[in-house]
């Protein structure tokens, strides 16, 4: 059976996202272990706090290859909507993980601004530099994938920021050669660790209103509502949902009253239409509200306690 446009470019851009991420996984595995042991060698905080942010990518791109390959499988009767979830998931751990080895940089940077230990400028500074080549490396093999994906989009800022740690510990190196300033290693070591917080704030904040469920941030609920209910047979709607299943991937629920009970496949249909063209919102459940929808006469209560009564049995 021949695949869909739609399904074809999910695929393409699935095998892709895969291949990317990868690549930049081993270059980075291989290039952690040559940081970290010219860090110890040297004596560098500088360049042990970027193998540190380093170690962290690490571990990221192999969540979020892990996260990548599992929100392909098919959805489950236990999982309906799959795996999308573990995408957020993988985002949520890789802000704190950057967070943590934040907290950690910072306290050794105070202990040694007092007293800046001896470093090894020469190999601090030509391991910072093929650090910032493989970095820049990572970061130009995931920039066409950033924006597929929350998860995919924590690797690029891994990356991106270690990037900036790789230049400021080369900073740091040259003030140390050149100027004797050895305070100047601690210095640059805090300076990355503040990269750090400040590129994965706006990650953790997106990934924790994802999992509060919050309605996203480019749709109005109060436009969604109106749009709803300036349709001709809407009377007024209520108890009005929508929140994030995963990147890209929205959920809506809706009450909707309406004054005719009459066509309600078609209305709900074109509520649906509607929704899907003006807001971009693919699962929606709308539930409708005919005249008398609160009647007993219309509802008969004996009827649903007869229901509940026999699904107890």
């Amino acid at each position: 059976m021949s695949l869909s446009h739609a399904e074809q470019t999910h695929e393409h851009r699935f095998q892709s996202s895969a291949w990317r991420l990868s690549l930049a996984f081993w270059t980075q595995c291989i290039f952690f272990i040559v940081e970290l042991v010219g860090g110890l060698l040297t004596n560098s905080l500088a360049l042990l706090a970027d193998a540190g942010h380093m170690f962290s990518d690490v571990g990221a791109l192999g969540l979020s290859l892990l996260a990548l390959r599992w929100t392909a499988k098919p959805p489950t009767s236990q999982k309906t909507y799959g795996y999308h979830r573990l995408e957020i998931l993988v985002a949520l751990l890789n802000g704190l993980a950057l967070w943590a080895m934040a907290a950690y940089i910072f306290y050794e940077a105070y202990g040694r601004i007092y007293q800046p230990p001896q470093i090894n400028t020469i190999p601090m500074l030509i391991i910072a530099s093929l650090g910032l080549l493989i970095n820049l490396f990572g970061v130009y093999i995931l920039y066409p994938t950033r924006e597929h994906n929350i998860n995919l989009r924590s690797a690029f800022l891994h990356l991106l920021a270690d990037s900036l740690g790789s230049l400021a510990a080369m900073v740091a190196g040259a003030a140390i050669l050149w100027k004797g300033w050895y305070w100047f290693d601690p210095l640059a070591g805090g300076v990355i660790a503040a990269m750090i917080i400040l590129g994965s704030w706006q990650l953790l904040r997106e990934a924790t209103e994802i999992l509060m469920e919050a309605t996203p941030k480019h749709i109005n609920l109060d436009e969604v509502s109106g749009t709803l209910e300036a349709h001709p047979l809407v009377e007024k709607v209520h108890d009005l949902h929508i929140w994030t299943i995963a990147s890209g991937i929205y959920a809506l629920s809706v009450h909707v009253n309406i004054s005719n009970s009459e066509d309600r496949d078609c209305l709900t249909w074109e509520l649906e239409e509607l929704l899907r063209h003006r807001f971009g919102l693919e699962h929606n459940t709308i539930q409708i509200e005919g005249p008398g929808f609160h009647n007993p006469r219309i509802c008969p209560l004996t009827r649903l306690e007869g229901l509940i009564n026999r699904n107890h049995r």
